[in-house]
């Protein structure tokens, strides 16, 4: 994935494309957006990069949040609609994409200011291969993956599944893993100590300049996720904390409790909340769940819907709603208010 320059505020930093640039003055400048940007500081350690938490953690981040995060970057992204998913804000498919894969929001906030400078500026440049996600060094962008909404979409698809073979033991899809020493495109030889390094490396093998070793002068690669990640969880701006026991849920739109399952709005797959995290994920229903939020069976649109999908039935025209259990639930209201007894529709149907 293609790590662009950005331009930070407080202070100035510096970040460029995945590949090598040398570093010979001290100053650069955007190519994007023509800013002046000054050399970095801050070192991060080159073989753990950022801990599994920060990047699969903050599960509690309300849409409200990053919305409130975003307006106060001065972003772009804090006034844009994504057409392409039924016109929803930035900030919701920031935290719905997110969350529907167990990603953490405010690492996707690093990541789109890493790859596409959004985040901070005031233009929609690079709107549509925000994450750089299917966006290698040696060609341009999957056509599948461009716009906004896809691109959140793609990266936490994508990081979500480098932490499934990371947690079955195996090496991600390009080779990385925990405790085995590999080569990056810099080059640096790094041994990652944990699984959030190891998926950041297998996204962006390049180290970067803000690593304590290897000595390099290159500059971006993924040791700016750390800087910017770093910047935006410790900057000052209240993200708050967890109030309660369980796990925030984008797909049941609620708080599902200790051991609660959760059949995925984004892969129909079963994840449980164990420990205040969602598991990785898994083709079968737990046999201990304390609640559960599987898919609905309709039979107006003959096939099974995420929970809280609003569907107006064919046989009488009344309007439901998929709710705990995979039980309807009477939703009158839905046509007028977007919402239902569960909360707001995930997706509406009628006839």
């Amino acid at each position: 994935m293609k790590t662009r320059l950005w331009w930070l505020m407080v202070p100035a930093l510096l970040a460029v494309g995945c590949g090598p640039v040398e570093e010979e003055q001290d100053e650069f400048v955007d190519e994007l957006t023509g800013q002046v940007l000054q050399r970095a500081t801050v070192k991060y350690d080159m073989h753990r990069l950022l801990e599994d938490d920060n990047l699969l953690g903050h599960q509690w981040i309300t849409t409200e949040q990053v919305q409130a995060f975003l307006t106060q970057q001065g972003s772009y992204l804090a006034t844009y609609r994504d057409p392409a998913f039924s016109n929803k804000t930035a900030a919701a498919l920031i935290v719905e994409r997110s969350k529907a894969f167990g990603i953490s929001p405010l690492y996707m906030l690093a990541r789109i200011q890493v790859e596409s400078s959004l985040v901070q500026s005031g233009t929609s440049n690079n709107l549509s291969k925000a994450t750089g996600c299917g966006c290698p060094d040696s060609s341009g962008c999957d056509a599948q993956y461009v716009g906004f909404g896809k691109q959140i979409d793609c990266s936490a698809k994508k990081l979500r599944g480098y932490f499934t073979d990371l947690d079955a033991g195996r090496a991600t899809v390009s080779g990385w893993k925990v405790g085995t020493t590999k080569a990056t495109l810099d080059p640096c030889s790094v041994k990652p100590t944990n699984k959030a390094t190891a998926a950041l490396y297998t996204y962006t093998p390049w180290v970067g300049a803000y690593a304590t070793q290897c000595g390099r002068t290159t500059v971006g690669g993924s040791s700016l996720v750390s800087v910017i990640y770093h910047r935006y969880a410790d900057g000052g701006f209240n993200w708050g904390a967890p109030t309660s026991t369980g796990c925030v849920s984008e797909t049941a739109g609620t708080t599902v409790p200790e051991l609660g399952c959760v059949q995925s709005s984004s892969d129909a797959m079963w994840r449980q909340c164990v420990s205040g995290v969602f598991t990785a994920g898994s083709t079968t229903r737990p046999t201990n769940c304390t609640q559960a939020w599987p898919w609905c069976s309709s039979a107006t649109l003959g096939r099974s819907v995420p929970a809280r999908t609003c569907v107006q039935s064919s046989s009488n025209q009344q309007w439901s709603q998929c709710g705990v259990g995979g039980a309807w639930v009477s939703s009158p209201m839905a046509p007028n208010s977007g919402a239902g007894p569960v909360g707001a529709c995930f997706e509406m149907y009628w006839l």
